[in-house]
């Protein structure tokens, strides 16, 4: 019988899969034999050795300027893939399978710097060098702009919170808290 290379490599991949399984086999019921791994890929190293193998050479019949449907199944099929691999750029896969016209791709007109009219209305908020903080969102109750350290729901100044736990006192676990 006569193998390819393909499926000879498929077999060594096959056996060595076999001797990962040796290693993570585990009893499941008491008194259950380990099967033996070692002869199972024995016997699919000595199938795949003993057939001749042959190398795939059949040449490809790859049509210059050729679409999708030009193409025998196995070569449009490696071209596609290679397409789709990234590297070139993507329009010429979709020209392959749906057959575009080959058109120069045409630059965006780019519009006049001093042709703002189809922009909508912005107002421009700038920083003074006195200003501590950048605004951090908009109070619609006030009308304005707060900075991003207070909230609107604020009503006194920040004080001072008083602990209740005595001087000196430790945690009851071995984990220590940094601060």
């Amino acid at each position: 019988m006569v193998l390819s290379e393909i499926e000879q490599q498929r077999a060594f991949r096959e056996a060595r899969e076999i001797m990962k399984l040796s290693d993570k086999w585990q009893q499941l019921m008491p008194g259950e034999k380990k099967p033996n791994f070692e002869r199972a890929a024995k016997e699919v190293l000595r199938r795949a050795l003993g057939h001749r193998v042959v190398k795939n050479v059949e040449a490809l019949d790859i049509k210059e300027g050729g679409l999708m449907h030009e193409h025998a199944p196995r070569e449009a099929h490696l071209i596609e893939r290679y397409l789709k691999s990234g590297t070139v750029h993507p329009d010429v896969l979709h020209s392959f399978v749906h057959g575009d016209v080959h058109v120069e791709p045409q630059k965006l007109a780019q519009p006049d710097l001093d042709d703002m009219d189809d922009l909508p209305d912005f107002e421009v908020f700038v920083q003074h060098s006195e200003d501590l903080h950048y605004p951090g969102f908009w109070h619609p109750g006030k009308g304005e702009f707060l900075d991003g350290h207070t909230h609107p729901h604020e009503t006194e100044a920040p004080r001072l919170v008083q602990t209740q736990v005595p001087a000196g006192a430790t945690l009851p676990s071995a984990y220590e808290a940094v601060h």
